[in-house]
């Protein structure tokens, strides 16, 4: 009769502890679930500070900007302004003076040329216009009563020249030092200083 007794409570112990590891279960798994949601909530907190702190540099950056295009300007009127503190009025005039002065020289058009090249059998030939550069002392009348003559050594001259030798630019050049020494000897009044060549076209 006590063995049956002891039968009888033994089940019901084991029935008695089953509804507590049930509910340590159940705890436990609402105690993951809040974990992994304060987690989630932790990394979306943490996300939403690091995108607020970049667009706090970003608009740091705009605003950086918007500052440097204002004081551009302001630079730009203090470097004008900076030559009339240096020497008041005569900063201005600094700043004029520092254009390029203007030339003692000014060019005469010799013209077009179109002549043909040296050669055996040569059916090369050159179209080239000439321009002097004269120095201050030159007299525009002189100039233009020796036209005829500049003309005539300028053709000479091509005529000479054979397509190799004024191909390259040291050749051309060579031919503008030859025009300029010629051309020089007819003047009585003021020098060439320079001779160019506004088009050059060998064939």
């Amino acid at each position: 009769m006590a063995d049956a007794k002891k039968e009888d409570a033994a089940p019901a112990s084991h029935a008695g502890d089953s509804p507590a590891a049930g509910s340590n279960k159940m705890m436990m798994g609402v105690l993951g679930l809040n974990m992994v949601l304060m987690l989630a909530v932790a990394v979306v907190l943490f996300l939403g500070q690091k995108k607020q702190a970049q667009q706090q540099t970003l608009d740091q950056v705009a605003a950086g900007a918007a500052a440097a295009e204002k004081a551009a300007p302001a630079a730009a009127e203090h470097g004008e302004g900076g030559g009339h503190g240096e020497g008041g009025e005569g900063g201005e005039h600094g700043a004029k003076g520092a254009e390029a002065p203007p030339s003692d020289s000014h060019f005469f058009s010799v013209g077009d040329f179109t002549a043909n090249l040296a050669g055996p059998a040569s059916s090369h030939y050159v179209k080239v216009t000439v321009n002097f550069e004269m120095n201050k002392e030159a007299d525009e009348d002189e100039l233009k009563a020796r036209k005829p003559q500049f003309r005539d050594k300028v053709i000479s001259l091509l005529n000479s020249k054979q397509p190799a030798d004024i191909q390259s630019a040291e050749g051309r050049n060579s031919l503008k030092e030859e025009i300029k020494t010629v051309s020089n000897t007819f003047l009585k009044k003021g020098k060439i200083e320079g001779v160019y060549f506004s088009a050059f076209v060998v064939n």
